[in-house]
């Protein structure tokens, strides 16, 4: 049986063999044992970080608004997009209260009725005002004086042509005059120059104003002739005054000198500090300048 046992040579290669095999073994279980150990640790470190992060507070987020640069051009309120609006100025509450108004079949006939959309501001009024162009489409119909008519005749004679004085009043000649304060619109359209819609709006403002105090302020209804102040006459006295510690909040937003901001810090001075004694006390408030007081003080009184 000696046959199959290994010279002591043979041996000695096993034994390097089964070393060398035992070796790589140990070595490939060591790298697996290091590498199972790495990955646990970076699990245990990524899991323990997602824990600080989900158990962190919140970093709260606020609502950004992207500032624009405003800009100042000629513009049509009824035909203006979100787009051209924003680039005015317009914030976009304003924006989606004018496509709801227009969506409805709001127009804007005249410059005035801007300044009716709510959140307009006196810096955004005065900005825009002078650029604002109403197409002739949605403007109120001016009446236009017709031509003659002719009467007929027996026959033989020429036709003549007569004046319907009913229809269309005789204006006033060089000299005369009409009380501004007191004249009804048949009155008004007397006036060179001024027809029946001239002639509503120069009641409508005297009504909204509680009189005139200046014929300079017809200049401030769009359109009006500039030289409409030589056929009228003025007496002041007539001026109807706003009682500011007693008017409504609705009667304060209605006069066109005050409109929303102004009557919004008269109203809420009085409720927080009381009655105010006169007018110096609007010079505590902002949102009037010495300019704003001087243009109201013949139509605030203060008991």
């Amino acid at each position: 049986m000696k046959f199959f046992e290994p010279s002591s040579s043979e041996r000695r290669g096993l034994l390097v063999l089964s070393a060398a095999i035992i070796l790589i073994l140990m070595v490939t279980l060591l790298a697996l044992l290091t590498r199972a150990s790495g990955s646990s640790g970076q699990d245990g470190r990524q899991s323990s970080s997602d824990f600080v992060r989900h158990t962190e507070r919140p970093t709260p987020k606020y609502y950004a608004v992207e500032e624009r640069d405003v800009e100042t051009f000629p513009f049509d309120p009824n035909t203006a997009d979100s787009t051209t609006l924003l680039r005015l100025g317009f914030s976009p509450s304003m924006v989606r209260g004018m496509y709801r108004y227009r969506a409805k079949g709001g127009r804007y006939h005249e410059p005035a009725d801007l300044s009716y959309v709510p959140g307009m501001t006196n810096e955004l009024w005065d900005r825009i005002s002078p650029y604002i162009r109403i197409d002739r489409k949605y403007q109120y119909v001016t009446p236009q004086p017709r031509t003659a008519r002719p009467h007929a005749m027996p026959s033989g004679h020429e036709q003549t042509y007569v004046r319907d004085t009913v229809r269309y009043p005789v204006k006033m000649r060089v000299g005369e005059t009409v009380e501004l304060n007191q004249a009804d619109t048949s009155a008004l359209k007397k006036i060179p120059g001024i027809g029946s819609y001239y002639a509503r709006q120069i009641v409508r403002y005297r009504q909204e104003l509680g009189g005139y105090t200046s014929t300079d302020q017809l200049q401030e209804i769009d359109g009006m002739p500039e030289d409409v102040g030589q056929w009228l006459r003025l007496d002041a006295s007539l001026v109807q005054p706003i009682d500011v510690n007693h008017a409504t909040k609705n009667q304060l937003l209605r006069h066109p000198y005050l409109r929303t901001y102004r009557a919004r810090a008269i109203w809420d001075y009085r409720h927080n500090f009381g009655p105010l004694r006169g007018i110096d006390d609007l010079r505590r408030l902002p949102d009037f300048t010495e300019a704003d007081i001087e243009r109201l003080r013949p139509y605030l009184e203060f008991r």
